[in-house]
Protein backbone atom coordinates (compact mmCIF):
# COMPACT_ATOMS: atom_id res chain seq x y z
CA UNK A 1 0.00 0.00 0.00
CA UNK A 2 1.36 3.38 -0.96
CA UNK A 3 1.91 5.96 1.74
CA UNK A 4 -0.69 8.28 0.17
CA UNK A 5 -3.28 5.49 0.36
CA UNK A 6 -2.33 4.81 3.98
CA UNK A 7 -2.54 8.52 4.78
CA UNK A 8 -5.95 8.80 3.13
CA UNK A 9 -7.25 5.78 5.05
CA UNK A 10 -5.86 7.16 8.32
CA UNK A 11 -7.60 10.47 7.64
CA UNK A 12 -10.90 8.74 6.84
CA UNK A 13 -10.62 6.66 10.00
CA UNK A 14 -10.03 9.70 12.19
CA UNK A 15 -12.91 11.56 10.52
CA UNK A 16 -15.13 8.55 11.22
CA UNK A 17 -14.08 8.48 14.87
CA UNK A 18 -14.80 12.21 15.16
CA UNK A 19 -18.21 11.83 13.53
CA UNK A 20 -19.06 8.91 15.80
CA UNK A 21 -18.08 10.93 18.86
CA UNK A 22 -20.09 13.96 17.73
CA UNK A 23 -23.22 12.02 16.89
CA UNK A 24 -23.01 10.07 20.16
CA UNK A 25 -22.87 13.36 22.08
CA UNK A 26 -25.82 14.64 20.06
CA UNK A 27 -27.82 11.55 21.02
CA UNK A 28 -26.99 12.06 24.70
CA UNK A 29 -28.10 15.71 24.49
CA UNK A 30 -31.36 14.76 22.78
CA UNK A 31 -32.05 12.11 25.42
CA UNK A 32 -31.63 14.77 28.14
CA UNK A 33 -34.08 17.03 26.33
CA UNK A 34 -36.49 14.12 26.02
CA UNK A 35 -36.48 13.71 29.79
CA UNK A 36 -37.36 17.39 30.16
CA UNK A 37 -40.06 17.48 27.47
CA UNK A 38 -43.61 17.84 28.71
CA UNK A 39 -45.55 17.94 25.46
CA UNK A 40 -46.40 14.55 23.91
CA UNK A 41 -45.81 15.88 20.40
CA UNK A 42 -42.32 17.09 21.35
CA UNK A 43 -41.58 13.76 23.02
CA UNK A 44 -42.65 11.84 19.92
CA UNK A 45 -40.53 14.05 17.69
CA UNK A 46 -37.50 13.66 19.92
CA UNK A 47 -38.05 9.88 20.06
CA UNK A 48 -38.02 9.76 16.26
CA UNK A 49 -34.87 11.88 16.03
CA UNK A 50 -33.10 9.80 18.70
CA UNK A 51 -34.01 6.61 16.82
CA UNK A 52 -32.59 8.05 13.59
CA UNK A 53 -29.39 9.20 15.31
CA UNK A 54 -29.10 5.77 16.92
CA UNK A 55 -29.31 4.14 13.50
CA UNK A 56 -26.55 6.44 12.27
CA UNK A 57 -24.37 5.46 15.24
CA UNK A 58 -24.84 1.79 14.37
CA UNK A 59 -23.83 2.49 10.76
CA UNK A 60 -20.72 4.44 11.82
CA UNK A 61 -19.75 1.64 14.22
CA UNK A 62 -20.12 -0.86 11.36
CA UNK A 63 -17.83 1.26 9.20
CA UNK A 64 -15.33 1.52 12.05
CA UNK A 65 -15.26 -2.29 12.32
CA UNK A 66 -14.56 -2.50 8.58
CA UNK A 67 -11.44 -0.40 9.10
CA UNK A 68 -10.28 -2.89 11.72
CA UNK A 69 -10.43 -5.69 9.16
CA UNK A 70 -8.67 -3.74 6.39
Amino acid sequence: MESTDKGRLDCEFHELIGALDAISRLKEELELRLEEARDDCVRETLDNIIAHVGAQIIEYQRRKKQFSFS
